[in-house]
């Protein structure tokens, strides 16, 4: 009995913990639940980007100059396109300066720009700022500039932003700064989403981009691709035949392994010293190595340069350093200012080939404006072209000669001058329309290993090299036979012109409907395109739909009202409406080919 009555009230209690439990965990999911909603809930298009702070600094008086510094900040899990936008369909980054009093404003510098890949394109390379982006404009006041109290700078930043998903309609944020006190922040007031600006050409990013994509995925792989270039560059035509006159040099030095051992260290330090030199030079010229890099006739002119040097690789003249110079650099002085000199002489002779592979580490630097990264840029790669003549100096002993500088020397010095007019086509690529130059790249690219494979005469002689030559050929085959290789273009899914009549005569019908909501600056958009709406499972199961696309690029109020009558927060969505009328399905964001198909084939 007594057994049977305490039983009772545990069962209950037990049953009441229970329920309990289920209910705080009920309550618990849907707390979650709301939060993830919340934190997935796409903001507004002028919401997406907030100026953090503005300021002129010094500040600005008669005649005087000074810079614009605005810094701004995308929203979390957002992107917004680049200054450069990796397609001339995006729609680019753009910060205006508007002034009422007598301002001129320079060119805007832009940080580096980003590498990123979608999760349903991680082919496609998009370049995009997010996170903290800061800016700087050049501004030189008149010599009338006098501010009265209350004048201002309108800084107006343009931008189109995106996440993994879907894109948001182009919109603008701005802020004031003051002018007659010049404060180190500006009021910070956002406004109302604006439209699309033109801008002049920004800060170039042609020659290190690259290098900057490898950084953005770590500074130490960034800088082991410094390190090995640097080493690379001892292949250049103007460095090897250096290597026989320090191995000499070093050969001729007494008083055993450890002192050898020291002077090549010394030597490798004198050519770090004049690298890591340069690179801070640049990195505290304050801009004008930068700006000078947006003009196209700076770029034009440099162009011309790459090719006259590109002429000289191809023995058409000589362009080498002065007599005296290769002297000075080679002379055998003893001692370690003797291997000091030795290594600051080294990076004077080796200029009028690395030139070009520096000038992409210069505009690095420069945007980065830090001293500190400039010389640990540059120390890099110093090391990396002096290191091996630790090694070589260390067995100078029993080394004397490399192979000779022959053929083989001929056919890298012609590799170097169809290197040279590849970066001076890169570089006219901002000059020349629709993107000319950067199309035709791996086509010359090709061209290029095809000649240097089979056609050059030099490097035939020395069997091993002339294995090197011929892979060379081979893979430059290949590339050209991808390249024209005619690739069949699928069926694509075709869509009419949205139009509120036919979705009615749809309804009357009885047929379901499928809209496709997009913009022409919508980058999930065009993968949809490309991928989705190009199976063939996809276009055979919409053929029972009457298909529309409603093209949101415009800002006007017949699309405003289309995006606040379907309730469209961002593109691309996809609606799929059913025979009677009833939206069924309403898809933010990328849709893959599985998930349409599945979706369609529940409408009915």
């Amino acid at each position: 009995m007594m057994t049977r009555e305490i039983s009772a009230p545990r069962t209950q209690s037990a049953s009441l913990r229970i329920r309990s439990y289920l209910a705080a965990l009920t309550a618990a999911f849907m707390v979650m639940t709301l939060a993830v909603a919340t934190a997935h809930a796409a903001p507004k298009a002028n919401e997406l980007v907030k100026i953090t702070s503005a300021s002129i600094e010094p500040s600005l008086k008669p005649g005087g100059t000074s810079k614009l510094k605005v810094t701004a900040k995308v929203v979390d899990g957002w992107h917004i396109n680049s200054d450069k936008p990796s397609s001339e369909d995006y729609i680019p980054t753009r910060l205006e300066v508007n002034s009422p009093v007598t301002i001129t404003t320079g060119a805007v510098k832009y940080p580096p720009a980003q590498t990123m890949t979608l999760e349903f394109a991680p082919s496609d390379k998009l370049s995009v700022f997010s996170g903290d982006i800061k800016l700087e404009v050049p501004l030189k006041a008149g010599a009338d500039f006098a501010p009265k109290p209350g004048d201002a700078l309108t800084v107006t930043i343009d931008y189109q932003g995106c996440n993994n998903t879907q894109c948001l309609r182009p919109a603008s944020v701005s802020t004031t700064v003051p002018l007659a006190a010049a404060p180190t922040a500006g009021a910070v007031e956002g406004m109302g989403a604006g439209g699309i600006k033109g801008g002049g050409l920004g800060t170039d990013d042609r020659s290190s981009g690259a290098l900057e994509r490898v950084f953005n995925h770590g500074w130490l792989l960034g800088f082991i691709a410094v390190f090995f270039g640097g080493l690379a560059l001892n292949l250049t035509p103007c460095v090897y035949p250096l290597i026989g006159v320090t191995i000499a040099y070093f050969g001729n030095q007494g008083g055993g392994p450890r002192r050898v051992l020291t002077l090549a260290i010394i030597f490798v330090l004198g050519i770090a010293l004049m690298f890591s030199s340069v690179g801070v030079a640049v990195a505290l010229s304050g801009g004008l190595f930068g700006a000078a890099m947006q003009n196209r006739f700076v770029l034009m002119a440099l162009a011309s340069m790459l090719l006259m040097l590109a002429a000289s690789s191809f023995g058409l003249f000589a362009i080498q350093p002065p007599h005296w110079m290769l002297q000075s650099a080679g002379v055998a002085r003893a001692g370690n200012a003797g291997a000091l000199l030795m290594g600051l002489g080294m990076g004077v002779v080796a200029a009028p080939c690395i030139g070009p592979v520096v000038l992409g580490l210069l505009l690095m630097v420069e945007r980065s404006g830090s001293a500190l990264f400039g010389f640990a840029m540059f120390f890099t790669l110093a090391i990396g072209l002096g290191l091996p003549y630790i090694g070589l100096a260390l067995a100078a002993g029993s080394i004397r000669r490399l192979p000779r500088a022959g053929e083989w020397l001929l056919w890298v010095e012609q590799l170097f001058g169809f290197v040279l007019v590849g970066l001076a086509i890169y570089f006219l690529d901002p000059v020349v329309p629709n993107h000319l130059m950067t199309r035709l790249l791996p086509y010359y690219a090709a061209g290029v290993g095809i000649f240097l494979g089979f056609i050059s005469p030099a490097g035939k002689s020395w069997r091993p090299f002339f294995v090197i030559r011929t892979a060379v050929g081979v893979v430059a085959i290949g590339a050209l036979l991808v390249l024209l290789y005619p690739r069949k273009v699928p069926e694509s899914l075709r869509f009419e012109p949205f139009n509120l009549g036919l979705v009615a005569a749809a309804a009357e019908q009885r047929k379901p409907v499928l809209i496709d909501f997009s913009a022409d600056w919508c980058i999930p958009c065009r993968e949809m395109e490309n991928s989705t709406y190009i199976d063939p499972l996809v276009v055979r199961e919409a053929d029972r739909f009457v298909r529309m696309k409603a093209n949101l690029t415009a800002q006007d109020k017949t699309n405003d009202a289309l995006m606040s009558k379907f309730e469209i927060q961002g593109v691309p969505t996809t609606m799929l409406i059913d025979s009677a009328g009833k939206v069924r399905e309403r898809k933010v964001g990328y849709v893959g080919p599985r998930d349409l198909l599945d979706a369609l084939r529940q409408v009915n």
